[in-house]
């Protein structure tokens, strides 16, 4: 999945792709949290080999998948096929890796003393590295696909973002420092904040091929 075309018109020092994926990610995660809201969540069971099942909720992944995709092709010379081979990466890998972290996780808890076990600050450690697991996949894909997301500092900022950012809401909603609603309604602007550092380097994607 290397670049292997230029980007598709993006003169030099434009501000589209910072304009354009972050409008795009607002209005999809805006929509997908209203739907949560108002009781539409779509979830399907998956079964596998050994009695194994877990429910995968595909409308996010999907999302993330399809802006990141749309983003590489638009703005990082990825042809169509390419993108979207770039997103069915973007959407398999996160569901995958975190189900088999929360397995070895569970694996670990079994072996651990219940003093650890049952300390509850303990438990924030754990949701921030399966949310930085999540993070981490999405970013292996982007950086695999352009060479822009290779930089070290992209996979610090994602991770503080969307691992960081996600632990610290679920902490102020576990501790009742905010509303089940208000932690609905910021979720998706925190998740926002990722994707405009995505299209920041997006843009210097696109100014180098200009």
């Amino acid at each position: 999945m290397t670049v292997q075309q230029p980007a598709h018109g993006t003169a030099s020092g434009t501000m589209e792709p910072l304009v354009v994926i972050t409008i795009l990610a607002l209005v999809l995660n805006l929509a997908i949290t209203w739907l949560s809201a108002t009781g539409h969540n779509i979830v399907f069971p998956i079964n596998i080999l050994g009695g194994f099942s877990f429910n995968v909720a595909p409308l996010l992944p999907a999302a993330t998948a399809l802006i990141i995709a749309f983003g590489l092709w638009r703005y990082a010379g990825l042809s169509q096929g390419r993108a979207w081979l770039a997103a069915l990466f973007i959407f398999i890998a996160p569901i995958v890796l975190v189900q088999i972290w929360n397995a070895l996780t569970g694996l670990l808890l079994n072996l651990l003393p219940d003093s650890v076990v049952t300390n509850s600050q303990n438990f924030y450690g754990i949701f921030f590295v399966q949310r930085a697991v999540s993070a981490a996949s999405v970013i292996v894909v982007m950086a695999i696909a352009s060479p822009i997301f290779r930089a070290w500092s992209a996979w610090l900022w994602l991770i503080v973002i969307w691992a960081g950012g996600d632990t610290l809401l679920f902490g102020l909603y576990r501790n009742a420092v905010m509303t089940r609603e208000v932690y609905l309604w910021i979720y998706p602007f925190e998740r926002v904040l990722g994707f405009i550092v995505i299209a920041w380097y997006l843009q210097r994607s696109a100014r180098r091929h200009a």
